[in-house]
């Protein structure tokens, strides 16, 4: 860590334009912009239908030597039942496992043992299968990916093995506070709507969900692939490739989502820690809103670096926490904004005065010069980061299965240098509504809390 900054300022900040990033100095960036901006906009983007029901898309970069593939599944927690709390995240780990022709133990040795890397995520609305490899490598990773996806066993023992790992994994985030306050807010803000589930699942659903409801979840669900590749990637042999791996599409998915009410108040959980966890959140913008830029630039203005306005005001100006930031959620339909910070109990009322009172004052719009330096930061943090073939790949199957239109590195720059000061105070004066607007904090009882009160209901 640089500055003492925690790798989540980048990687929350760029959810909703999808890169990642590491945390340099952002006083260079204007230096490599313009280069930046020249070599990646010349990237060849493919969009095709295959006649087995996937979609393509592929980026050629013709200076990489490596390739970013990914299979994309529009399922994710969001979609399980009740007593299915978890269920995606559950098969995910199953399709490792192995399929007739390939055990678990050649899926994960075959693309390793080539210098490639494989993994996989559950977010809440989709799932993703992900290699990167040489590209005289790619069409095995297509092959082993399209495998377990397609062919993979999922038998009684494995099912056993697997509940165990993930039973393991989440009592590792109840026992990480600075990870359990995501699951947290997002259960308060949004409760009531499978949106608020956790995507792990919960020790009582992982415990007594079965190999058949599994199945079942599978059967009815992984239907909408999207196969996303970035780097050296040849279009017509990918197309051939999954044409021939993948004989037919595995039917129309079944989605019975609803969009979640955003629930303002407070709530305090009580745990015996050293500090206390907060999220302060307010209803955001859904992921392709027309205000998706100007609320980008906005969160990197209050929340990302050291350069934030939280960071600076909190932090730096009065020692209150160790880490502050601020991200915009965005799903397909619904949004939240929250602002995340670790600080002692008696320094609570403080931060969340200080950080109510930033976020107050950007009603007003930012100058033009300070906003001009923010669009460049930003800007130049999200080209650094499209430079990489997995970031430009996580990004284009984002943008396709929340947007169902895989956004290109110039688009989403246009529309950043597009906003305006105007834009800024719309958005500020309409997300920062007190009234609407939630807290959560983890160590804190709600006799602690009574400070809280007249900002929280």
């Amino acid at each position: 860590m640089k500055n003492g900054l925690d790798s989540n300022y980048i990687h929350v900040f760029f959810r909703l334009f999808n890169g990642e990033n590491d945390c340099e100095d952002a006083s260079f960036y204007p230096l490599v912009l313009w280069e930046g901006v020249k070599m990646i906009m010349t990237l060849e983007l493919r969009d095709e239908l295959l006649p087995n029901g996937v979609r393509l898309i592929t980026e050629h970069n013709p200076a990489s030597l490596s390739t970013s593939f990914g299979l994309w599944v529009n399922v994710g927690s969001r979609d399980e039942g009740d007593g299915l709390e978890g269920g995606s995240h559950f098969l995910e780990h199953l399709l490792f496992k192995g399929t007739p022709t390939r055990s678990a133990s050649e899926i994960s040795s075959v693309i390793e043992n080539r210098g490639g890397y494989m993994n996989a995520f559950t977010d809440r609305d989709m799932t993703t299968y992900i290699a990167r490899t040489r590209a005289k490598d790619l069409s095995l990773a297509t092959e082993v990916l399209s495998d377990m996806l397609v062919n993979s066993v999922m038998d009684s023992k494995d099912v056993e093995m697997e509940r165990q790992v993930i039973l393991e994994e989440i009592k590792r985030v109840q026992d990480d506070p600075a990870s359990l306050i995501h699951e947290l807010y997002t259960a308060n803000i949004w409760k009531g709507n499978r949106a608020a589930h956790s995507i792990t699942g919960t020790l009582e659903t992982i415990s007594k969900m079965s190999l058949e409801s599994i199945k079942g979840y599978y059967k009815e669900h992984y239907g909408e692939i999207v196969a996303v590749a970035a780097g050296a990637v040849d279009h017509e042999k990918m197309a051939n490739d999954l044409t021939s791996f993948i004989q037919k599409g595995l039917g129309k998915s079944s989605k019975k989502r609803s969009k979640p009410e955003h629930i303002p108040g407070k709530n305090m959980v009580e745990r015996n820690s050293g500090q206390v966890q907060l999220a302060m959140a307010y209803p955001g913008i859904h992921y392709g809103h027309d205000d998706g830029a100007a609320m980008t630039i906005l969160s990197s203005y209050l929340g990302v670096g050291s350069s934030g306005k939280l960071f600076q005001e909190v932090r730096e100006k009065r020692g209150l926490v160790y880490s502050i930031y601020a991200y915009n959620q965005s799903l397909e339909d619904v949004g939240t904004f929250v602002v995340l910070a670790g600080t002692s109990k008696q320094n609570v009322a403080e931060v969340v005065d200080v950080t109510l009172n930033e976020l107050e004052v950007l009603k007003q719009g930012l100058k033009p010069d300070v906003l001009e330096t923010v669009k460049q930061k930003t800007i130049g943090m999200f080209i650094l980061g499209s430079e990489s073939n997995q970031r430009r790949m996580h990004q284009i199957g984002v943008s396709t299965l929340r947007l169902d239109n895989p956004r290109t590195v110039e688009e989403i720059v246009q529309l950043l240098e597009a906003v305006t000061v105007e834009d800024i105070v719309k958005v500020a004066t309409r997300v920062f509504d007190l009234n609407k607007a939630s807290i959560t904090a983890l160590g804190m009882s709600e006799s602690d809390s009574e400070g809280l009160e007249k900002y929280f209901s």
